[in-house]
């Protein structure tokens, strides 16, 4: 579905950023709100100001002093002034120093302070009415004491005309700028997230197997780790089919064999008469039965050890050295009828790893079934827990014909097996035990045994601490 289509959805790229733009601004226009009626209020109260001033001087100039008596006379000019705007009252009053005299309103509201020479301006309310006053003490020839105390007050129709005004001459622009911006950025945010859709149509291209890396170049700086551990992604995956398709195959390749044993030894007893000739097809069917079997359980665990199958959830603090005692033991009883000695040695008490239980029983287990099946009758097989550098070590040593050194790498191949060995076996218990020891990040050596007889099989764990942490850090 097209980024243009998700109006509704309120969970999209586009939307949230839209959001932390618009809210951001949003407030910040309610404080440029605020700050314009701060700034008009400021600009309305000078034009008033200035008027009272000017009033003030207009009407000193109209007091005359006639023998020894003052008088106001206010001309016809100066009433024209007063009266110019029909939309205010002024009211005024003059009075002398000692209040000798007195003109124009009575009882006109003082300043909160005293009256200086300094014009005092300030808000009061005359006759019900809001009003923008002044108040100062100003001299003038005019009068014997030189001295005259104005006050003067005008009402306030224009001042919050003139508020008014600032205010919708500056927020419409405000408004227009916060949706232009609105606009932008969910234009921008679109055409930003065009790579993604081209990435989007081409990933719909693709088939199922196509798992090629995506291209980085073509994203901006910010999308690239994102994309960087997409192909990661891809490429492990692409790793872990490849480890599936070849072990079909292989697997598929080994059973053929044993099937087709059984299905041609069925087919044979089918056309013998002669009972000691028909036990032995049966005999023959119940060993490639058995082959077959072990094959599959082989597979089975192989698959299950394959590196990235198990999650972390699986991985526990175990004690080594118990759970080799507890597999050992169960492989006593095998080693009686083949007359070997099967021994266990304890050199830690505990050795406590992380490790899937399971998992390093099965090791373990074809481990011990290795060294058995290979070892001559009235041989030795040791199963040994170690110390070494803080580390736990897990040995299996027997003093069988051993490995030649320069087959002993490839005998950790899948269905690898030794010439001349002529024991039944399907060449994959140690690569369940190289598979199992990766998966536990272990070291596995491969070496000679006792006086160079034999093979030693050593297998080396992190310590249970370095464990958790590396563990904890997935």
């Amino acid at each position: 579905m097209s980024l243009y289509k998700c109006w509704f959805d309120t969970n999209t790229l586009r939307q949230k950023l839209l959001r932390w733009v618009m809210i951001p601004m949003t407030v910040l226009l309610l404080i440029n709100v605020v700050l314009i009626y701060q700034f008009s209020l400021v600009s309305a109260n000078h034009v008033h100001d200035r008027f009272l001033l000017h009033t003030s001087k207009i009407l000193l100039d109209q007091l005359r002093t006639h023998e020894d008596r003052v008088e106001f006379n206010l001309h016809e000019g100066a009433l024209n002034m007063l009266s110019s705007d029909n939309q205010d009252k002024v009211y005024y009053q003059l009075s002398g120093w000692q209040q000798e005299y007195r003109f124009g309103s009575p009882a006109l509201p003082l300043p909160p302070g005293e009256v200086g020479a300094t014009p005092v301006y300030y808000q009061a309310e005359y006759q019900g009415q809001p009003v923008r006053m002044m108040a100062a003490i100003m001299p003038t020839t005019s009068v014997a004491s030189g001295r005259v105390t104005v006050l003067i007050a005008k009402t306030l129709v224009l001042h919050a005309e003139h508020v008014q005004e600032w205010i919708w001459r500056v927020l419409p622009a405000q408004f227009m700028l916060i949706l232009f911006a609105g606009v932008a950025v969910w234009w921008g945010v679109g055409r930003g997230l065009k790579p993604l859709l081209q990435l989007r149509d081409e990933l719909t291209r693709r088939s199922s197997l196509d798992l090629s890396p995506l291209p980085e170049n073509e994203i901006v700086a910010e999308l690239r780790p994102l994309i960087r551990g997409f192909n990661e992604l891809m490429e492990r995956l692409d790793d872990s089919m490849e480890v599936q398709l070849r072990f079909v195959a292989d697997a598929a390749h080994q059973l053929r064999t044993p099937l087709s044993g059984l299905k041609a030894q069925a087919e044979l007893a089918l056309f013998l008469e002669d009972p000691s000739e028909i036990r032995h097809s049966l005999r023959q069917i119940e060993r490639g039965a058995d082959h077959a079997a072990h094959l599959a359980n082989q597979l089975l665990v192989l698959a299950r050890s394959e590196h990235g199958t198990q999650n972390q959830a699986s991985m526990v603090e175990l004690d080594l050295a118990a759970l080799a005692r507890n597999v050992t033991e169960n492989w006593v009883q095998k080693a009686i009828i083949n007359k070997i000695d099967l021994g266990f040695e304890d050199g830690v008490g505990r050795g406590s790893v992380i490790g899937n239980t399971l998992l390093l029983g099965e090791m373990l287990t074809n481990l011990i079934d290795n060294a058995l099946r290979y070892t001559q009758t009235g041989g030795q097989v040791t199963v040994r827990i170690a110390s070494q550098d803080e580390a736990v070590v897990l040995e299996v040593e027997d003093n069988g014909p051993g490995i030649p050194e320069g087959e002993r790498e490839r005998v950790f191949e899948r269905f690898y097996r030794v010439l001349g060995t002529n024991k039944d076996g399907c060449g994959l218990g140690l690569a369940i035990v190289r598979e199992i020891a990766d998966r536990h990040e272990a070291q596995v050596f491969l070496s000679s045994g006792a006086d160079g007889v034999g093979m030693l099989m050593r297998i080396r764990f992190r310590p249970a601490s370095m464990g958790r942490e590396n563990l904890a850090s997935r």
